[in-house]
């Protein structure tokens, strides 16, 4: 682990605090789902972008990940 990520019971971040990007991923209780936000701090040029993914979708991204050797 490093110093870049947070993780409590219900989120899992990771942040970049050189150019102020971070992702958080987040779990949508009694939902099912799975948010993922993106964040990129940058004065009046900032973007953000969320993505909903479903409890199987999530699952099916960690086996990718896994088989990948992640």
């Amino acid at each position: 682990m490093t110093d870049r990520i947070f993780e409590d019971a219900r989120t899992f971040e990771v942040s970049s605090g050189g150019s102020f990007v971070w992702q958080k991923v987040r779990i949508r209780d009694g939902q099912g789902e799975v948010m993922i936000t993106v964040n990129e701090e940058a004065g009046w040029d900032s973007q953000m972008a969320n993505f909903v993914m479903t409890a199987a979708e999530a699952t099916r991204m960690k086996e990718f990940l896994i088989a990948k050797g992640y």
